[in-house]
Parts: structure tokens; C-alpha cells; sequence
């Protein structure tokens, strides 16, 4: 493994999720100390006061790691925001506001570090947050300058503070409104994608199933077929296929009508779903005629199914008018062979249905 793909899994782990908290974590952490860099900078510049400024740096960096490895060992993941957005613009806010006490003639630096802080929560905070933020920002901010111009009068003069404090008041809030707008639509973009993603499984449901018994559709199951056939020629293991028809069912259809049809067919399926296992593939054929598909199995054991599928069948009694109907089905069974196609077994399977309708119907020919 890369040495840069196992730093970036120690750093960040393998869950996309976490990679993604971890990531934003760290880009604030990135520009927290490109700040903290331009703050030291200019106090070695300007020769300000070192001491309290090198603690000030320490303090931020400890708090900003501390909610990475929180985030990164997973224990956020017990609160409702696993990526920790408001304690994170919290701590980052406190640690600008109290560096603006410290910086002296270039606390002006603090202020687009406020802005950043504001913008990292645009996308996550709803209206309530980034309002309570947002208030949270300008009473931190006046703190710091009302404490500093009272104990500072020369260097942090109450007019200059009460200007600064005044931008503030117009700037965070307009800020915290646009946070506002662009949270809503992110969660709006986010309900038009679950809704598409949920008509896009229901359509691809649609187009895979038959409407009316909730079966496979024939198209579908072609190509499961040939799937099924190209895994068997890979692995050796056969499978059997069965086509049944349902006997006598024009006979209902034209003395019952249509409706009547349509519940011998869904009575059928939901029958067939209690016999059949897990891995049998039951897909309705056209008209009254479906296809059976049963892997890893052999002819035997798959003649078993279709029997017990038989007198489950012939249990149902529907009942039309005062006219009771005894259901029953015809089904020609066949192994599919190394070498042969899909369409050779099926064919195979038809002529073998076939026969056991010409022997008297209701009954299962294998071959």
C-alpha cells in the first residue's frame, strides 16, 4: 500500500463518511494555522508581546485537535451532528475573539477569520443555529473589545472598538441569513434527490417486474437466463428450468371474464412464493405462462419443488359467482446442458409441457 494511501487512512480512516467530517476538520484546521502563522508573523514584526500570543496559539491548536479525535475515534457519531459544526465554529469563534485581545494594531486580522468561521457553517446550519451563532459571534467579539478598551484605552480606543463592534452588528447576521438560504437549499437539493433516487428504484422495479403478480417480467429474466448460464459454464454447476402453464385457463377467461384471470394468476404467484427457495427464480413468462429457474440443483430434487408447488395448487379453491374453481398447472422440467444455449433449454422445456398436456394436464414431464 502507498505510504500517501495508509498516512491518508491513518489520518482520515476508510469510512467515506468520517473522510468526509475529517476532511472539513482539517481544512479548518489548515487555515486556523495559516492565521495563527500571519498572527505570529506580525507580532514578530511589530514586536508585540510573544508570551501570551504562543499561549494563545497553543490553546487554539489543542482545542481544534481535540474535536478531530473525537470525530476521528468515532465517539461524535452519538450526537445528532456527527461533524461537530457548532462546537467547532464555537471553539474557532472564541479562539478569534480571543486572539483579537491580543493582536493589538493588527487585530483587523480576526475579522475575515470570523467570516471564514461563519462560512464553513453555511451548509450545515439551519435558520435557529445560524442565528443563535451568529449572536453568539457578536457577544464573544464585544466582550473582547469592551474588556480590552477599558483595560487598553490607548491601543483599543472605544470609538475604533464601537465602529468595529458596529460592522459586526450589519456583517454576521447578513451573513447568518445567507447561511440560512444556502442551508435550505442544500436541504432542498438533498429531498430532490432522495425523491429521485425513490422514483428511479420504482421505476427500475417497473421495468424489471410484472405488474400484476410481482414477478419478474419476461425481460428480465432473459437476462438473468443467460447470467445464470455463463456462471454455470464458469463453475460447472447446473441448473434446472421449468415452464408451467396454467391448465384450462382460456376456460376462465372466457366464462369468468378477465378479472377472474387476473386473480388465478396472483393466486398462483403468491403460492408459488411460500414453496419455492429463496434462490428460485420464479418470473411470469406471458399470458399464463411463467418460467421457473433452479440453480445448484438436480433434476430430482427440482421435479420435488414442482411437485409440492402442484399440491399446493390444487389446494386453492376460488370461488366466482356460485362456480368454485380447483386451480391446477402443467410444467415440462429440464436440466440445462454444457454448451447449449438458453433459448436450446427453453425449447426443451416447451416440447416437455408440451407432453404433459397432451398426457391429460396437471402433471409435471421432466426430461
Amino acid at each position: 500500500m502507498p505510504l500517501s494511501q495508509s498516512l491518508g487512512e491513518l489520518l482520515l480512516g476508510t469510512d467515506p463518511a468520517m473522510r468526509l467530517r475529517l476532511g472539513q476538520t482539517g481544512l479548518a484546521l489548515l487555515l486556523m494555522l495559516m492565521g495563527m502563522a500571519v498572527v505570529l508573523w506580525a507580532a514578530w514584526t511589530l514586536d508585540l508581546p510573544r508570551a501570551p500570543l504562543v499561549l494563545w496559539t497553543l490553546t487554539s491548536l489543542f482545542a481544534i485537535v481535540m474535536v478531530y479525535m473525537t470525530i476521528r475515534c468515532g465517539w461524535s457519531l452519538r450526537f445528532k451532528d456527527p461533524s461537530l459544526t457548532l462546537p467547532q465554529m464555537a471553539i474557532a469563534i472564541a479562539c478569534s475573539a480571543s486572539g483579537y485581545a491580543l493582536m493589538g494594531p493588527v487585530r483587523a486580522i480576526a475579522f475575515p477569520n470570523l467570516l471564514i468561521i461563519l462560512m464553513f457553517g453555511m451548509f450545515g446550519l439551519r435558520a435557529g443555529s445560524a442565528l443563535g451563532i451568529s449572536i453568539y459571534a457578536l457577544l464573544a467579539f464585544g466582550l473582547s473589545m469592551a474588556v480590552m478598551s477599558s483595560i487598553k484605552p490607548d491601543e483599543y480606543p472605544a470609538t475604533v472598538e464601537l465602529a468595529h463592534f458596529m460592522m459586526l452588528v450589519i456583517v454576521v447576521p447578513a451573513v447568518s441569513v445567507l447561511s440560512e438560504r444556502l442551508s435550505r437549499i442544500r436541504r432542498r437539493l438533498g429531498e430532490q434527490k432522495r425523491e429521485l433516487t425513490l422514483a428511479l428504484e420504482q421505476i427500475q422495479l417497473m421495468a424489471a417486474h410484472d405488474d400484476l403478480t410481482g414477478l419478474l417480467n419476461r425481460r428480465h429474466m432473459q437476462v438473468l437466463l443467460e447470467q445464470e448460464a455463463q456462471r454455470s459454464l464458469r463453475s460447472g454447476e447446473g441448473f434446472c428450468l421449468a415452464l408451467l402453464d396454467m391448465d384450462h385457463f382460456k376456460r376462465v377467461n372466457d366464462r369468468h371474464g378477465h378479472a377472474a384471470g387476473d386473480v388465478v394468476l396472483r393466486a398462483f404467484s403468491d403460492t408459488a412464493q411460500t414453496v419455492l427457495r429463496r434462490s428460485d427464480v420464479l418470473a411470469r413468462w406471458g399470458g399464463e405462462e411463467f418460467v421457473l429457474m433452479q440453480a445448484d440443483i438436480n433434476i430430482s430434487r427440482a421435479s420435488a419443488t414442482l411437485v409440492r408447488l402442484r399440491e399446493q395448487v390444487s389446494k386453492l379453491k376460488l370461488t366466482f359467482g356460485e362456480v368454485r374453481l380447483q386451480l391446477s398447472f402443467s410444467a415440462g422440467l429440464t436440466a440445462h446442458r454444457p454448451g447449449e444455449s438458453v433459448t436450446q433449454t427453453l425449447e426443451r422445456a416447451d416440447r416437455l409441457l408440451y407432453e404433459a398436456k397432451a398426457e391429460g394436464r396437471d402433471r409435471v414431464v421432466a426430461g
